[in-house]
């Protein structure tokens, strides 16, 4: 091996084990203002909102979306997986608690468009908004939708494929479009 090609080899390794790391930190610091939190390849952060609040141990999987606003709220609690290709769009606010699973290609969204608005052009309509909340120790399974007004208390389980819009009731698996509650998880 020549000494032009284990330069080549030596810087190419740096670039991908250091540099993106750093980088990762960096944005990280920057977007969520901590260093806490684990970001995968290709995550797109769009927005920037002052007030974030965020635990340790959150890994935001590869291809995942976070979209803020300047007055999104967004509280994440501890020890949270936000698994490949989730989208969490916050323009009011967003809570999610401790030790908490979403699952791949999940949308969280905390506004919806008005469809019943003034404009007789749809797109035009100021979007509907709701706080969402999601407790702790909560699983919440792939490709689920979780709408504006949205609470899930502790302990729950949502089922794959499923559309959450109100109330999930402490400790129960819900599954459905709309989700509905299957039984007690405890």
């Amino acid at each position: 091996m020549s000494i032009v090609d284990f330069i080549r080899k030596s810087i190419n390794w740096l670039f991908r084990h250091l540099h993106f790391g750093l980088f990762k930190k960096i944005r990280s610091l920057y977007f969520f203002k901590s260093t806490g939190i684990i970001l995968g390849n290709n995550i797109r952060l769009d927005g920037i909102a002052p007030n974030i609040k965020v635990g340790s141990n959150i890994n935001i999987y590869d291809n995942a979306k976070i979209e803020l606003n300047s007055k999104s709220e967004l509280r994440l609690g501890t020890n949270i997986i936000l698994s490949y290709g989730v989208i969490l769009c916050c323009r009011n606010k967003v809570t999610i608690g401790d030790n908490v699973q979403i699952g791949e290609y999940t949308s969280i969204r905390d506004a919806t468009h008005n469809y019943k608005g003034e404009n007789s052009i749809i797109m035009k309509n100021d979007d509907l908004v709701g706080e969402i909340i999601i407790g702790n120790n909560v699983w919440i399974g792939r490709n689920c939708l979780i709408g504006p007004g949205s609470v899930i208390e502790d302990g729950v389980v949502v089922g794959a494929n499923s559309i959450v819009k109100g109330h999930l009731e402490k400790d129960s698996i819900y599954a459905g479009s709309p989700a509905i509650k299957i039984k007690n998880r405890v």
